[in-house]
Parts: structure tokens; sequence; C-alpha cells
């Protein structure tokens, strides 16, 4: 009986009247049918008795079906274009740019960004030519377009919209936590991490007060992006799998497959490969359920071929590299960075050409073709300019990252040394200090892979190279640490000198590091040679040595002496 009681429910329309507010009242009742699109019917029968209403009984049957097929749809696209058809015939701007913001939705939510530019590029110019007060739901409108520019890579313009968005929402509802949540974002896609971090806290209070689960997660991921950035790895990872336990928790299979990536590059950053594997397989399972998550699954690949070429592996490698090849050019129209660039790039040309027709008209009486061209031409000067400077601004926040980058690996440097100088030296003091120089090796090594492999290869003038130089034992260095270590094994020191006259000094800066239990690639990264260099070194002092090698490397495999 509820159930059927359910199903003859229809929506309720207090007043046939044309305004904003009863219209408002109307799409705050939408609501989910899954697969009862019978019953989605006759709960908006009532909208289909009025011809302004029926435009929302086209739109609102849209997304039913959008909901149905969970995919783009014949269906949803021809009830879009109906609503939207019949919002024009009304002559009533408000509506019109209402149904074309709830089809661009639909076209953005399944990732069809080429198809949703135009529509978008249409309601950029309507809304502006109306009050707020006019505007349909303007928190959620403003919220939406936000989205879809914070998407395209238009941060700037992203965050005006969700500043316009806050003015129209209550401040102690999901709805504010989620548009602070994207304000947040903006700022850390700009590299403002201070801001970022504030606007990520404030969406974590907010979330928990209004018990919005699913975007307390959200934050604690993006305030992981911050750490993450700053280097914190360990904050970082330790965020992520809050984020994990609650959208799981949650069943917010989307984020859930987000947070795992993100955790899975943590992992490989810290070259925690088998969690990182084991992370990636579940995301998978999440990205191969929708065919709009194919951007993350292609994510997903790439992280999975790095894995492999960091552990030497070849395992399913040219499996990876056929999917990755059919996804690439599956996302080239939709999801992927071609399709957005493209987006962004129809966006940008429209407001040029927009700026242009002002011009235009500014100067209609004009009739001389001459004059015209001259101002094309000027504005397309200013364009250029303005790319340029555009150009030039990115090259000098590369700098700046690539600076800052060196000075903090160089603050390390110099702090591990004055950590040295200021406690009494001994041995176990030197031990721990080259096992933090050896740390700071990795991390420069890293850091000169990674800059090889970005845009940013031309910034790298040897300085790094030249800082990893500086790491390497120098004769002072060797020095102190022979001083200290003839204190604490006075015996084996004496045994080195007296029994065996063969070995250089070479040879005995690795047995040295050896009895101090430093492994092959620690002695390597230290000296500045390779392992491979390393082994040969040994296996030429045993030939060298012959059977009082066995007896040298027992005194060095002995905890005493």
């Amino acid at each position: 009986m509820f159930q059927l009681k359910a199903q003859n429910a229809q929506i309720r329309v207090s007043s046939f009247e044309i305004n904003s507010k009863n219209f408002e009242a109307i799409l705050e009742q939408e609501k989910s049918f899954d697969t009862d699109t019978i019953a989605l019917k006759n709960y908006l029968q009532p909208l289909t008795k009025n011809k302004y209403y029926s435009v929302f009984y086209e739109a609102l049957l849209a997304n039913g079906y959008s909901d149905f097929y969970n995919s783009l749809n014949n269906k949803s696209d021809f009830y879009y274009l109906q609503s939207i058809k019949k919002a024009k015939l009304l002559n009533e701007l408000n509506i019109e740019i209402w149904t074309q913001l709830n089809y661009v939705s639909y076209l953005y939510h399944y990732r069809n960004y080429i198809q949703m530019t135009p529509v978008l590029l249409k309601v950029l110019d309507q809304i502006e030519k109306l009050t707020s007060e006019k505007i349909i739901q303007p928190g959620e409108s403003f919220k939406k377009i936000g989205w879809i520019m914070q998407t395209l890579g238009d941060y700037k313009e992203s965050t005006y919209y969700l500043n316009l968005a806050k003015k129209h929402t209550s401040r102690k509802t999901a709805e504010y936590a989620s548009i602070l949540d994207n304000i947040g974002i903006n700022y850390l896609n700009t590299l403002d991490l201070k801001n970022a971090e504030s606007y990520f806290l404030q969406t974590a209070t907010l979330a928990k007060q209004v018990q919005d689960e699913v975007r307390y997660a959200k934050a604690l991921g993006n305030l992981a992006v911050v750490k993450q950035k700053k280097g914190d790895f360990k904050t970082a990872i330790s965020l992520v799998k809050k984020d994990i336990s609650i959208s799981k928790s949650q069943k917010s299979d989307q984020n859930t497959m987000y947070a795992s990536i993100l955790l899975a590059e943590l992992y490989v950053a810290d070259k925690n490969f088998e969690e990182a594997i084991q992370v990636l397989n579940d995301a998978q399972d999440i990205a191969r359920s929708k065919q709009y998550f194919e951007k993350s699954e292609l994510q997903i690949i790439q992280i999975q071929l790095e894995i492999l070429q960091k552990q030497g592996k070849t395992d399913n490698e040219l499996m990876l590299r056929r999917r990755m090849l059919i996804l690439q050019d599956s996302l080239e129209t939709k999801d992927g960075d071609m399709a957005i660039n493209k987006s962004n790039w129809m966006i940008q040309k429209t407001k040029f050409q927009q700026n242009i027709n002002r011009t235009k008209a500014q100067y209609k009486h004009e009739t001389s073709v001459k004059n015209i061209y001259a101002i094309i031409t000027i504005l397309a000067f200013v364009l250029l300019i303005t790319l340029y400077f555009i150009f030039k601004k990115h090259l000098k926040k590369r700098q700046f990252e690539y600076k800052q980058n060196v000075t903090s690996l160089k603050t390390e440097k110099f702090k591990s040394e004055q950590k040295l100088s200021e406690v009494n030296e001994n041995l176990n003091s030197h031990v721990a200090y080259l096992k933090d120089k050896n740390n700071q090796i990795k991390r420069l090594k890293h850091e000169i892979e990674q800059i090889k492999q970005s845009p940013s290869h031309s910034l790298e003038k040897g300085n790094l190279s030249t800082l990893l130089e500086s790491h390497l034992m120098t004769d002072e260095n060797w020095n102190s640490f022979k001083r200290e270590f003839q204190k604490e094994y006075p015996e084996f020191y004496r045994l080195l000198e007296e029994d065996f006259p063969e070995i250089t000094d070479s040879n005995k800066r690795i047995l040295l590091l050896q009895k101090l239990q430093f492994n092959n690639t620690e002695i390597a990264e230290l000296l500045g040679i390779t392992t491979e260099a390393v082994k040969k070194s040994k296996q030429r002092l045993k030939k060298k040595l012959g059977d009082k090698f066995d007896l040298l490397f027992e005194h060095i495999s002995s905890k005493t002496l």
C-alpha cells in the first residue's frame, strides 16, 4: 500500500504564477525514481497543464532518464532539447538559461565537453543580462558554472562564479561547504597553498557540522594534496586513508576512486610499490564500472606502468599499453586533456570574438573597412601580447618553484651539517649524519630525474647536480669520520692497517661503511659511484687477498672486536 501510494504521489503545484520563486519551489521537489520511469512521468504530470511549467516537465523527465541509463542517451538528449526549445518560445530569458544550464550539467557529468561548450557559452553570455533576483536558483546555477570553469582550467573565472554562488547560498548547509571546497581547489591549482589549506579546513569544519560525511572526506583528501605538495607524505597518506574509509562507508565510489589514485601516487613516491598496486586494483574496479570514469582508468594505468618501470618488471606491460592507447583514443573528444583544451580554446576564442564585436559596435558609424581591419589587427596584437605575458608568468612561476626546491634542499643539507657540528662528534652522530645525507641524495636524484621529464627541464642548469656532488663524501668528511671510527673500533682499524697492507684507501672507505652496516646501495650513494662499482671493488679485493678475504669479512660481520 505504501509503495502504491508513493507511485501515485504527484508533484505539488501551489500556483501557476510566473516567477522564479514558484519555479524554484517546483525544482526543490525533484527526486530520483531510479528505473521506474512510469512513476516519474506520473509524478511530473501536473506540470503538463501549463505551458510555462511544461518546460520543467521536459527538463526533469530528461534528468530522470539520465538517472535511469546512468550515461549519455538519446531519450535524455531529446527531452533536454525539447525543454530548451519550449523555453525559447516563451521568451522568458531566466527559464531559457535554466534549461540550457540543466542540459550543460548533464553533458558535464558524462564528460562530453566538446558538445557542452557551445551551450555553456550561450549561458555565460545570457546570464550577465539578468539580475541575480531573476535567475532561477542563483546559488546552484553559479556553483555549476564555477565547477565547469574549474574543470576547463579557468580558475580565475571559476572563483568569480563560486564567490557569486556563496552570496546566494545559506551558510550552514552542505551546498555552502561544497562551494568552499571548490574555491580551495582553485587556490590549490594555482599553488596558493596557504589559502587552499584555509578553505579546506573551513570545508571540513562545516561538513562535520552539517553531517555531510562525503564532503568531509573530500576535504581531507584535498588537505592531503596540500601536505603532499609541502613534502609531508606521512600526514598526506594518513589523511587520504581517512578519506577512503569514510567514502567507502558512505558508498561514494567516485570519491573512493579519486582518493585511492592519490594514495597510490603517495605510495609510489614513498617507494611502497606493493601497497600502491593493491590500492590501484581497488580503484581500477570502480573506474571500469562507468564509461565516464575512463580518464581515471587511464591515470591508473599510467601509475601501474610507472611502478613496473621502477621495479624493472614487464608483467602485463603490453596489455596495459594497449588499453592505454584505446583510452587515449576514446578520451580525445571527451574527457581527455585535448577535449578540455579544445573547450577552453572555444571559450577564449568566443570571448575574444565578443571583444571584437563590441569594438565594432562602438565604431558603427565608421564605414571604412580599413579602420575595422586596423582594430582587428590591434586586438590580435593585444591577444598575442597577453599570451606572451601569460607564458612569461607561468615560466616565472616555474622558476620560482624550482628555486624554492633548490633552496629547500640546500637548507636540509646545511641543517644536517650544522646538527653534526653542534653535537659532540662521535661515531653514532657520524652514522646518523651519513644516513640523513643518504636520504637527501636519494631525494636529489629523484628531483633531477623528475625535472628531466617535465616541461621545466630547461630550468636545471646544473644547480641540483652541483648540490648532489656536494653531498658526496669529501676528504675532510672522510678524515673526520675515520678518526671517530678509530676511537670506536681501534682493534679493527689496527687489523686493517697491519694485517692487510694490500687494502687501498678507496677499499677502506667501503669496508668501514660496511662494518657500520651500510648496504651496497647506500655506500654507492655516499661515495658517488654505482652499486655495481661497489660490488666489483669487493670482487677485486677478494681476488687480491685470497684466503685472507674470508678472515677479513668475519671481522667486518662481527658486532664486537
